[in-house]
């Protein structure tokens, strides 16, 4: 007798039941969620966590002009105190220069850290906001004449608009706040802590409202001065003459892999596909595809676990075992579903900054991608751009396996602190082809670092890293080049997309990414997944394709069935790569 479908059997649990909902928008609805979710928020660790990441580098950041004041007025004392006692004059401008030595580097470079930091949490995100606000708005009145460049004309509009109106309040915040350079808020005697971090506070207010207009005038003067529009990309054929080397590319994306298998997915729960059979059905496909016309590679760009645990990242590391040929030509970024999930069965669950969770979240990923591909890309210079060790060399040098080891087995502190340091380290990634006429993959992490699902889906890609792929494409010139990322550079032509899709999964400094990638001396090539839309088209020399879920399919079009798309790529004349042909394969 089968226990789980007998006649007097209460329910199949094989087939999910109202946990599997749990956070859920398609199962509960958004606002049964929400509810759950401030039932479930942990306050204390939100207030630990606003401290950590939004009061003390506002303080840090505030408090730098009172520091140098104070620095300076105790040098000029020591210096009148040269003729009259030598002594301790020379002793006191020897502590003080040794001070400034020690602390004064570290703490400009910790301030300009977190100033980026303030504008990567608040004023890029708002602006991404406003921005999209209104632009939805504009799209809603009626013109269903409009093309791909006049909707691009009405959405430089809103950019125009937000940074103006940005502007303006980030002016009328520093105007509204004093800025306060007082050296005696340090001073010995007169040290008042509540009024040092009330100085410190205004002051950050100041910078922040200046840096915003500031910022908002460079957004201004970047789209006034552009002159490329999003265009949806129509297949060319090959130049007469020109040297066309085929290559064929296959590019899948959230594949949003479950532990077990009758698991359900965080955000369709029991209304979405079960387990994993389609994704292996996914890559039998692409086998046969492989075995009629040989693909080059297989670029799969981010989601693919649906909530980065331990057991996912297994799953996806022993289905690659079975497809041999699949995992020797595989490459893949992490996606936001891999880092950014606290917990898949509580959306109001946060995490501090330094918890233990972030952290094997980050080493997992690190370990798939040691395991997949460590062997074949590199590790680069963030200043020079040029390539260093390989992945693989690069996590076994000195003590580092043995720290990611303790953090896995024991949760170290130090583990901890060798995760943030091998992250920030490691991304991008380099693939580089045997000799100088092949072509080049640059992988990006374009996941922001959030610490509460409900904001998990929005992306940034740091300073260090957007430097690092400026010098390896300067490095480089004359290298075709394809770029894998998670989040979407640009905004499609497509009229009406909702809020949620345009402001909650953004890449909040895409222009920024958008501008290295431009001035690349070759064009590129660009894969992004993220927004479960198949789309290809272009913004000037940069050629981009979005990619529909392996599971979900392609949202707008076909969510009935899993797809992913396959690309015959071309070189171009003038250098770089373009895109020859599109297949759209779909997998039930």
């Amino acid at each position: 007798m089968d226990l789980l479908k007998g006649t007097d059997a209460l329910w199949d649990p094989r087939w999910g039941d109202a946990d599997d909902n749990r956070t859920s928008p398609e199962g509960r609805g958004w606002r049964k969620l929400a509810v759950s979710t401030a039932l479930d928020f942990n306050y204390l660790s939100a207030s630990i966590a606003f401290l950590s990441l939004i009061i003390v580098p506002a303080l840090l950041v505030g408090l730098v002009v009172p520091i140098v004041a104070a620095y300076g007025q105790h040098s000029v004392g020591a210096a009148a105190l040269v003729t009259r006692r030598p002594v301790v004059a020379l002793a006191s401008l020897t502590l003080v220069v040794a001070l400034a030595f020690a602390f004064g580097r570290p703490l400009l470079g910790k301030a300009i850290d977190n100033f980026w930091h303030l504008h990567y949490t608040l004023v890029f995100p708002i602006f991404v906001a406003l921005r999209e606000m209104i632009c939805a708005a504009a799209e809603i009145f009626p013109n269903q004449s409009m093309t791909a460049e006049g909707l691009g004309r009405l959405r430089r509009f809103g950019t125009i608009l937000a940074a103006v109106l940005l502007a303006g309040g980030g002016l009328l915040l520093a105007a509204s706040l004093t800025f306060s350079t007082d050296p005696a808020l340090l001073g010995p005697r007169t040290l008042q802590f509540g009024r040092l971090a009330a100085a410190g506070l205004s002051n950050a207010g100041v910078v922040l409202g200046v840096s915003t207009a500031l910022a908002s005038m460079y957004w201004f003067w970047h789209e006034i001065t552009s002159s490329h529009v999003v265009l949806n990309w129509v297949p060319a054929p090959p130049a007469i003459g020109a040297a066309t080397p085929a290559l064929r590319v296959a590019h899948l994306s959230d594949l949003h892999l479950v532990g077990e298998p009758y698991g359900y997915r965080m955000e369709c729960g029991t209304a979405g596909p079960q387990g994993n059979d389609r994704i292996r059905r996914a890559l039998r496909a692409l086998v046969a595809i492989h075995a009629s016309t040989p693909l080059d590679r297989v670029l799969v760009t981010g989601d693919i676990t649906d909530a980065g645990t331990r057991a996912e990242w297994v799953e996806f590391v022993e289905l690659l075992r079975a497809f041999p040929e699949l995992q020797s030509r595989l490459l893949f970024v992490p996606g936001n579903h891999d880092i950014n999930v606290v917990d898949r069965t509580n959306t109001g669950r946060l995490d501090v900054p330094w918890s233990v969770g972030g952290a094997l979240r980050k080493l997992r990923v690190v370990h798939a991608l040691d395991a997949v591909q460590g062997r074949c890309v590199r590790v680069v210079d963030h200043k020079t751009g040029s390539p260093g060790p390989s992945l693989h060399e690069y996590l076994r040098s000195g003590d580092r396996l043995m720290q990611l080891r303790a953090l896995a087995e024991r949760g170290t502190w130090r583990g901890r602190w060798e995760m943030i340091n091998v992250w920030e380290q490691i991304f991008p990634l380099v693939a580089l082809p045997p000799d100088d006429r092949g072509y080049g993959v640059i992988l990006l992490d374009s996941n922001a670092r959030r610490h509460f699902s409900l904001t998990n889906a929005i992306g940034v890609v740091g300073r260090s890293q957007l430097r690092a792929l400026k010098a390896v494409l300067h490095s480089r010139p004359r290298r075709a080049w394809m770029v894998l990322i998670h989040h979407h550079i640009v905004e499609y032509p497509i009229r009406s997309l909702g809020l949620q899709e345009r402001i909650g999964v953004a890449l909040v400094n895409a222009p920024d990414v958008l501008k290295a990638l431009a001035r690349s001396a070759s064009p590129v090539l660009v894969l992004h997944g993220h927004r479960h839309r198949a789309w290809i088209g272009r913004r000037g020399d940069v050629e981009v394709c979005s990619a529909p879920s392996v599971l979900f399919g392609a949202k707008g079009q076909d969510t009935s069935s899993g797809s992913f798309h396959v690309y015959d790529l071309a070189a171009r004349g003038e250098g770089g790569l373009r895109l020859a042909a599109s297949e759209h394969v779909s997998v039930a």
